[in-house]
C-alpha cells in the first residue's frame, strides 16, 4: 500500500470531508484536537492562518463544514465545528506575539485598499507580511464594513468585533 499523499488537494475530499467543505480548508481536526486538550490559543491560531477573523466567524459563519462532517454517518448531529471555533476565540490567551510581523525592510511596492471591510483587512494582513506599504481608504471612522453595520450586536458583540479587527 502506498503512503497517502497529503500534498494532493483531493486527499482532504477523500479523508477529511469537513476540511474540504470549508472554503478556507481550515485544519478542522487539528483545532478540535487542540481544543480537546484546552490549548485554545493554538486552536485559535490554526483558524487565524486560514480565516483571519476566527472570533467573528465562530459567530456568523454559515457552517458549510458541518453538513460534511463524518459524524452524521453514525449519529444524528454533526460536530458543532463553528461553535468550537468560537470556543477557541473566546478562551484564547493573548495572541499578539504569535501574529505575523511586517518585515522591517519594505519591498518598495504600495497598494491602495478601498474600504475597511473583511476583504480589504484580509488583503492588508497578507500583503503587510510581504513588505507592501498599504494605504487604506474608508468613509467610516472604524473598520469593519458590513460586518460592523449589518450584523446585529446580539449575534456579533462589538467587543468581539473590535478585538478581532484590531
Amino acid at each position: 500500500m502506498k503512503p497517502t499523499d497529503i500534498t494532493n488537494p483531493e486527499y482532504f475530499h477523500k479523508v477529511v470531508d469537513c476540511q474540504y467543505a470549508c472554503p478556507a480548508h481550515t485544519n478542522v481536526p487539528e483545532y478540535i484536537r487542540l481544543i480537546l486538550h484546552e490549548n485554545y490559543t493554538q486552536a485559535y491560531m490554526i483558524n487565524w492562518v486560514s480565516n483571519v477573523f476566527p472570533g467573528i466567524l465562530g459567530r456568523v459563519c454559515d457552517r458549510p463544514c458541518e453538513p460534511a462532517c463524518r459524524r452524521v454517518r453514525v449519529e444524528n448531529e454533526p460536530v458543532a465545528i463553528c461553535r468550537l471555533k468560537r470556543v477557541a476565540a473566546d478562551n484564547r490567551d493573548e495572541v499578539q506575539p504569535l501574529l505575523f510581523r511586517a518585515p522591517k525592510k519594505k519591498n518598495g511596492k504600495r497598494v491602495a485598499l478601498i474600504g475597511a471591510g473583511p476583504a480589504s483587512l484580509t488583503v492588508a494582513r497578507d500583503l503587510a507580511a510581504l513588505g507592501y506599504e498599504l494605504d487604506l481608504f474608508d468613509d467610516q471612522p472604524v473598520a469593519g464594513g458590513f460586518i460592523r453595520s449589518q450584523i446585529p450586536s446580539f449575534r456579533l458583540p462589538e467587543e468581539v468585533l473590535n478585538t478581532e479587527l484590531n
